[in-house]
């Protein structure tokens, strides 16, 4: 599916990134005092119908506040990666909570908070955010503490190790060696899975997992096809192999118990799907370096957790 399509286009096109784990820091998604951009693809982007807003609800508190607050990335290139110049945070996961924003308040006014996977939960359950769009896999275990809308997109683990490395082409290679992972990442529970002799290592972001490679602390990363993919990209010393060994589907992430907000969203990205915006989003930001039409997206509702 998407995660084939995107290793045959590994080896013709540099590829993206996705943050999965990520700093603490706050940071709006544009430059103080310069109005949210509304790109032509926002612009088609649906708005909710007044009477969708109920009275009390968590959309009528969002769009009474005129801004949505978003967990999520600063630095993750094509998904959400705040632009140097504009200071507008550009990519599919940020298009798709500027279009979230523009159908609850009208425009699209979105404050990003740069989270880490092993922050997100809370920050949703004080009411720090309002909404997670981070790489955020849908597991049943995560859903005991966070609500998730979606799926929204796919993707899977694979491997990346230092270029120059031999004997690891699959996941069963990585038994008997020390593997590096994400805190709080699917990576974990999927590496005891299908290498159980291997010793995990864990760090809290991303750019700390490379270096940990790259200091020789892990013979191998595992982590989410699409940001290693991009971590090669920008850093030759790194290596990805394989193809991914598990479907990864990303949920929004939202408070728990709060149903009313979920089918809300789910009927918003419904609705998304059923436009082409989702597909356009998807055209504009990954589809510029994955060849090919945009994905099926998949099926709201349709993994446990969801």
């Amino acid at each position: 599916m998407v995660s084939m399509r995107r290793v045959a286009a590994v080896a013709a096109v540099s590829m993206i990134g996705l943050s999965a784990c990520s700093g603490t820091d706050s940071a709006n998604s544009a430059v103080p005092g310069a109005p949210p951009k509304d790109n032509s693809v926002i612009a088609n982007a649906p708005v909710a119908a007044a009477a969708d807003i109920l009275p009390g609800s968590t959309m009528e508190k969002i769009k009474q506040r005129g801004e949505l607050i978003v967990g999520g990335s600063l630095d993750a290139p094509l998904l959400s990666q705040q632009n140097p110049v504009t200071g507008q945070v550009e990519g599919f996961d940020a298009d798709m909570g500027k279009a979230l924003a523009k159908y609850i308040i009208g425009q699209p006014k979105v404050k990003i908070v740069n989270s880490a996977s092993e922050t997100r939960e809370a920050l949703l359950s004080n009411g720090t955010v309002d909404v997670v769009f981070q790489t955020y896999t849908i597991t049943p275990e995560r859903a005991e503490q966070v609500a998730f809308a979606g799926p929204y997109y796919s993707s899977g683990l694979t491997i990346a190790v230092k270029k120059g490395t031999t004997g690891i082409a699959k996941p069963e290679d990585l038994n008997g060696k020390t593997v590096i992972a994400g805190a709080n990442t699917p990576a974990i529970p999927a590496i005891k899975q299908i290498a159980p002799q291997a010793d995990i290592v864990t760090f809290g972001s991303d750019p700390e997992c490379i270096q940990a490679l790259k200091q020789d602390r892990g013979v191998a990363y595992v982590q989410d096809e699409t940001l290693l993919v991009a971590d090669a990209q920008k850093d030759p010393t790194i290596q990805v192999v394989g193809s991914p060994f598990t479907t990864d589907p990303y949920g929004i992430g939202l408070k728990h118990g709060d149903d009313q907000f979920k089918k809300f969203v789910n009927d918003w990205l419904t609705k998304m799907q059923a436009q082409g915006v989702w597909q356009q989003i998807w055209k504009n930001s990954l589809g510029t370096v994955v060849q090919g039409e945009a994905p099926a997206p998949p099926q709201i509702g349709s993994v446990p957790g969801s």
